[in-house]
């Protein structure tokens, strides 16, 4: 007997009551156009990296979609070493119900290891991924740190300089 298809990450929000709106961008999947066709800048978007721990659960990384990963904080946020995050491949995020793209940090997992950058809890209504590259959910970031159970926050993202432009 086959085991039920895991929940999306909207279904997963929904059973839980959390305030948040599903958009759909057929064809645009690169966060630029996603960025475009929403109408938002990439610094109001949440992007989820995945990895596999070696005991073959997954790690979700949350950050502003402007930001990049700090390995070394991500791992020690994850109580594993470095040398043990390994990118998660398009079939071990099918199995989570997720597509490469769409990555979300709600995901149908118990015993996945979310760590939010502790940027995300301030940044107010933002956009993440919605399970599939063509979807993305609009919701409250604190909403969405709320949502994940067992989420923890770390600064495991480096902020690009705003001065810098």
């Amino acid at each position: 007997m086959n085991a039920p298809a895991p929940a999306s990450p909207s279904e997963l929000l929904t059973a839980l009551g959390t305030a948040h709106r599903l958009h759909e961008h057929p064809g645009v999947t690169t966060p630029v156009e996603v960025c475009a066709v929403l109408g938002v800048p990439l610094s109001e978007t949440v992007k989820t990296l995945a990895f596999v721990l070696p005991d073959d659960r997954l790690l979700l990384a949350a950050m502003p979609g402007h930001a990049r990963v700090r390995y070394g904080p991500l791992a020690r946020a994850a109580g594993v070493r470095r040398p043990d995050l390994t990118p998660a491949d398009a079939a071990r995020l099918a199995r989570a119900g997720l597509q490469p793209g769409g990555v979300s940090p709600v995901v149908d997992e118990p015993d996945a290891v979310v760590v939010f950058d502790e940027s995300v809890l301030g940044m107010g209504r933002i956009h993440c991924g919605g399970g599939r590259a063509d979807t993305s959910i609009e919701i409250r970031s604190a909403d969405l740190i709320a949502a994940v159970a067992k989420a923890t926050t770390a600064q495991i993202a480096e902020l690009p300089d705003a001065s810098a432009d």
